[in-house]
Order: structure tokens, then C-alpha cells, then sequence
């Protein structure tokens, strides 16, 4: 049994003193509000160190972690450099791509996301065929690539397996698309259900259901994915309203709008998460709210894109909760994502502390957004972590009070200094499952991950 003795634990929405966790087979077994336990020798004291729930990243394309910094720039001819020029130059990163490329990347990815204080992540895994577009004697080939990988740096994964068959709607696929093909849908359900019975008893690994977008799946196909997800009692993915063209494009093809799509074919429900739902009207936020939906935002790479503000004001305001996700890796650090929420919306407001909930007389910002980041986003999982309460999964991590940046905290002063003002350099241990996987910032296969990470971005960018 594991027993750790914080100098702050973040409890019930705020950090209190006192409190011994006891850990056993890889959850939370114990709360000790007052310090006590059956055995107090055996208690690890962590001096100067604050206990939180694991962030938990709820959106992450892996593979894209190569394409950091070789997009941020456009042809002189051009004059805009938006996301759908950026895609461009994502699909050209991954023509050289093996098996164990991917498996390289993405272990790196998963690394820095563990430093950075992620304890879970979504991958959304669109990435399924060979570089000439043909499938592999496996179709989970590259899924397993990825799978092995977070097991490999120990950290928690639920790998969402995406449906991907069109270019646009009622559009073929273009042949840079080909790698992310699943043309035949009871071949795709098929490989998504081996996949989940694969890692079925593998307490660290989960599989999802993802169709990419009503762009690139065919309405008539949606209903069944929605089924598949129920049958598996797996969580519902789906980027939805990303771009003002995607927007235009479904109400063009179908008179509906991507939101209003995915409601009428029976998607959304609690296990369903919408990601970013950047374009939403205030009758889709409603159909959201309605249902038990989750939005996921993904503010760093929504401005890298140029793609938009979230709404997130107004999703709060109508109870749909709200995750959080890194994407295309421009970022990897949750501490970014969370107060961009939060000062996003200040710009758009024009006025301060606006995403906030009321605490001990006052209407504060912290303990929402890191609700977002922990329990909302394991909650979009539906995975058992995002708390330090007994029977949760024992992902946690621990922050460093002895840091210059947090000179001068209080108890009351913390939440805010981390939710609106942190950093991936507090934090300072990892675990996962139990198992401590970053020791005082270090992750004992940083070093073997980061030189397989360069040598693959040397092949493919020279």
C-alpha cells in the first residue's frame, strides 16, 4: 500500500492540509481528512508539494506532435494561412510514416504530455492505413502502435478509433486522405469492436467511437456508430462546427447544421463529446445542454488555426460541461489551455472574471477551470480519474510550492495562481495508476524517446 502525505491536497474544490491518501492496486482507497492512518510509519511526507487529480487531455491527434512549428508559414502568393492550408501540410508530413513511426511520435508525444502534467489523454486516431493508402493484414495495426506506446510511458489512454470515408460531403476521399480511409463501415465496427475486446482487460487502456466530422462521414453512417458506441458502453467522439465552411457546407448538403445533424441521428447523449463546437448557435448550445453532451475546447490549437473562440460563457451558463484537449500539439501544457478559456472569453466580453462560480462569498474562476481540466474531462472518457476520492483511479500529481513563479501563494491564492497564471514547470511528480512515473521532473524514457522522436523528424523533414 501507498501512502502519501502532501503539504496541500486539492480536496472537494479546494487545497487543505493534513490529508494522507492511501493507494492500493491502483486506485484510492483511502481519504484521511485529519492526518491519520492505521500505519503513520510508513506514510511518504511530500514537503513543499501540493497533491491534485491528473490533468486529463481529452483531445490529441499524437502524430502531430512531428508537425510542431513547420506549419507557420504560408506561400507569398497567398494571403491566408488557415486551416485548411495548414491541413495541407499535416497530410504531407505523414507520407513517410511506419508503423513504428508512429509508435516513436507518439510515445514522445505521450511523454510530454506527462511532463507537462496529463495524466489521461483521448487519442483521437485517425491514422489507419499504409503510406500507398492500402490496408494492413491488421487493420488495428497502427492503433496497437499507439496503444503501446502510452503503456510503454505510463500513461492512461482511451483510444477513440475514428470512421473516416469521405473527402467533404458526398466528396471521395483525396489521396492525401488515403491513410485515414475506413471505407467500409462493417469492416471499420468490426476492427473497433476487436480493438476494445483487445485491451478489455487492461486497466490503463479503453477504446471510443469517433466519427471525424460530417464532412468526412456519411450521414446515413452515423446512427450505427452511435449503436456501436452503446453496445461497447464507450465514449462518442466527434469534431463538430470546427470551421465557418464546415458549417456552410452541412447546411448547404443537408439544411441542418453539424450540431442539428448529429442530434438527429441520435449522437448526442452523456457519452457524447463534441469537439471544439467553436460555430454553435444558442439552440444547438440548448441540444447540447438538453442531452448531457460535452464540448471539448482546444484553445491553443483553435488560435494556432485561426479558427475561432469557443463559447464557453455560454456553455457554462447552460450547464454543458466543458473539457479540454491539446490536438495538434502546438502546446502541450493544460495549465495554457485552462486560463485561455478563461481570458479568451474576457477579450470577447470585454470584462473580467467571467467563467466563475461562487466560493466563500465571492464568484471565482479557479475551481471551474480545474474542474474542466480533471473531472469534466475524465468524465468525457468515462474514465474513473479526474478526483483524489476513494475508488477513483490513483492519477495524480504533485506541484511544486518551493517554485519562484508561485512565490508568495496562500491556500486561497493557489487554485488562481495555477488555473490562471501556471505552468508545466510546477509540476513535479507523476502517477499513474499508482505508479510513479515522473520523479522531480524526470521520466526515466525521456531520453531514449526524445532521440527515436528526432531521428523520425530528421527522416521526414531532413
Amino acid at each position: 500500500m501507498l501512502r502519501l502525505q502532501p503539504e496541500l491536497a486539492w480536496i472537494g474544490g479546494r487545497f487543505r492540509t493534513g490529508v494522507v491518501l492511501e493507494v492500493e492496486n491502483g486506485s484510492i482507497t483511502r481519504v484521511a481528512l485529519d492526518g491519520a492512518t492505521a500505519d503513520s510509519a510508513n506514510v511518504v511526507r511530500l514537503p513543499g508539494r501540493a497533491l491534485m487529480p491528473g490533468m486529463v487531455n481529452a483531445h490529441s491527434h499524437a502524430f502531430q506532435r512531428l508537425i510542431r512549428g513547420h506549419t507557420q508559414w504560408k506561400p507569398a502568393g497567398n494571403p491566408r494561412a488557415d486551416f485548411w492550408s495548414w491541413r495541407e501540410a499535416m497530410y504531407a508530413s505523414l507520407a513517410q510514416l511506419t508503423p513504428e513511426d508512429v509508435y516513436a511520435v507518439s510515445r514522445f508525444a505521450f511523454t510530454e504530455m506527462l511532463l507537462a502534467g496529463y495524466t489521461s489523454v483521448g487519442e483521437f486516431h485517425y491514422l489507419q492505413r499504409d503510406v500507398d493508402g492500402s490496408a494492413y493484414e491488421d487493420p488495428n495495426e497502427l492503433a496497437h502502435a499507439v496503444i503501446r506506446a502510452a503503456r510503454d510511458v505510463g500513461i492512461r489512454m482511451a483510444l477513440l478509433n475514428v470512421c473516416y470515408a469521405q473527402g467533404g460531403i458526398g466528396q471521395p476521399l483525396q489521396p492525401q486522405q488515403r491513410r485515414f480511409a475506413t471505407p467500409d463501415l462493417d469492416a471499420f465496427m468490426a476492427a473497433t469492436g476487436q480493438l476494445a475486446e483487445a485491451v478489455s482487460q487492461d486497466a490503463m487502456i479503453s477504446v471510443g467511437v469517433a466519427p471525424h466530422s460530417v464532412r468526412a462521414v456519411r450521414r446515413d453512417w452515423l446512427p450505427p456508430l452511435a449503436q456501436l458506441a452503446r453496445q461497447l458502453d464507450a465514449p462518442l467522439h466527434m469534431h463538430l462546427s470546427e470551421q465557418p465552411a464546415e458549417v456552410a457546407s452541412s447546411v448547404e448538403q443537408y439544411g441542418l447544421r453539424p450540431v442539428e445533424v448529429a442530434a438527429e441521428e441520435g449522437l448526442l447523449s452523456q457519452r457524447f463529446t463534441a469537439i471544439h463546437a467553436t460555430h454553435v448557435t444558442e439552440q444547438e448550445i440548448r441540444l447540447f445542454a438538453e442531452s448531457g453532451s460535452t464540448v471539448c475546447v482546444c484553445p491553443s490549437t483553435e488560435r494556432d488555426l485561426g479558427d475561432g473562440i469557443a463559447q464557453a460563457d455560454r456553455f457554462q451558463h447552460a450547464g454543458v460541461p466543458l473539457a479540454i484537449g491539446t490536438d495538434s500539439q502546438t502546446v502541450i501544457d493544460p495549465w495554457e489551455e485552462l486560463r485561455c478559456l478563461e481570458y479568451h472569453t474576457r477579450l470577447v466580453r470585454l470584462e473580467r472574471v467571467v467563467l466563475s462560480e461562487a466560493q466563500d462569498e465571492k464568484l471565482q474562476v479557479a475551481t471551474p477551470l480545474l474542474r474542466v481540466g480533471t473531472a469534466d474531462g475524465a468524465a468525457a472518457l468515462r474514465l474513473r480519474t479526474g478526483e483524489l476520492a476513494v475508488g477513483q483511479a490513483a492519477d495524480f500529481i504533485t506541484i511544486d510550492l518551493d517554485h519562484y513563479a508561485l512565490a508568495g501563494w496562500t491556500v486561497e491564492s493557489l487554485p488562481a495562481m495555477l488555473a490562471l497564471s501556471g505552468s508545466a514547470y510546477f509540476v513535479r511528480d507523476v502517477w499513474v495508476g499508482g505508479e510513479r512515473v515522473v520523479a522531480d521532473r524526470a521520466h526515466d524514457g525521456l531520453g531514449e524517446s526524445y532521440e527515436a522522436f528526432v531521428s523520425v523528424a530528421e527522416k521526414v523533414f531532413g
